[in-house]
Formats: C-alpha cells, sequence, structure tokens
C-alpha cells in the first residue's frame, strides 16, 4: 500500500510518497495527489516545510527507497550528506562517493534522483559554475539555489 501527501511551496507541489517501510520518492508535480498520510510521508512533510520556511532540516535519517544499483545509490547517500547552501561540481561528487573519475555516472544518478530537495540534486552545478540541468526545470534549481544563499 501506498502513502501519499502533498506540500504547496514556491517551486510547485512536492508530492510525497512512501509505503510502511520506505519513503518511496518526492517528486514536483502541477496538482496535488490525494492526501493519504503515513509517518514516513508526514515526517518528510514536516521537514520540507521546515526547509520552505528557511531551516535547514535534517533529511539523513528519513528510511530512503535507495536504487538498486550500488553506484547510484553511494552517490546518493553522499549527495545527501552535502551542507546546505553549498555546491558541488559532479567531479566533486563523484570524487566524495569514492569514484573520482566517474563523473558522467555521477551526474546519471543524481538525474534519476526521486527526492527532491530532500536528496539536494539541486546543489551539482557544472565545474564552470554554470547551474546546469535540472531534472524538474532550471527555474526549480535557481530558486533553491537562490533560498539556500539566502539561508
Amino acid at each position: 500500500m501506498h502513502y501519499t501527501q502533498t506540500l504547496s511551496t514556491p517551486i510547485g507541489f512536492l508530492n510525497i510518497t512512501a509505503d510502511r517501510e520506505h519513503l518511496l520518492g518526492i517528486e514536483p508535480e502541477e496538482t496535488p495527489i490525494a492526501s493519504r498520510p503515513n509517518r514516513h510521508s508526514e515526517a518528510a512533510h514536516e521537514r520540507l516545510k521546515a526547509y520552505f520556511e528557511g531551516a535547514n532540516p535534517d533529511f539523513s535519517d528519513l528510511p530512503f527507497l535507495w536504487p538498486t544499483a550500488p553506484f547510484y545509490a553511494q552517490v546518493l547517500q553522499t549527495l545527501l550528506k552535502s551542507r546546505y547552501g553549498t555546491r558541488l561540481s559532479y567531479q566533486a561528487l563523484a570524487q566524495l562517493a569514492g569514484h573520482p573519475k566517474a563523473h558522467r555516472a555521477a551526474a546519471a544518478a543524481v538525474a534519476r534522483n526521486r527526492f527532491a530537495v530532500a536528496i539536494a540534486c539541486h546543489r551539482v552545478v557544472h565545474a564552470s559554475g554554470g547551474v546546469g540541468a535540472y531534472r524538474w526545470g532550471p527555474a526549480k534549481k535557481a530558486w533553491l539555489l537562490h533560498h539556500e544563499a539566502l539561508g
């Protein structure tokens, strides 16, 4: 059984999905979904709400359902440890994950991140300093980076 909850944010709705054991996804959507929360979706909802109110909540103890590919899980777990307001290049992320030559694979892992904001893929930018691509659109990524710069 899946449990769902929606948070209205400055970047649109974030739909939070969980099952009895894991947080399954935090995805930006155009419309809210019917709310049927559980303790995992509620925990994510409260922390995301705090984030958008300017706090720096800790997402690390949420029970994420990690990708089955070990490298992708390792990259996302490394990204989860990134500090609020920081920016990383794909190369730096790969290096922190223990695979310094795997920046393209790290970029692929980031592109498949299902946990918007909580696993802060918006903090990963091009080495040149450009904002770069973002699965949920460059305007949302720019907003999140600006939000953290002000915090």
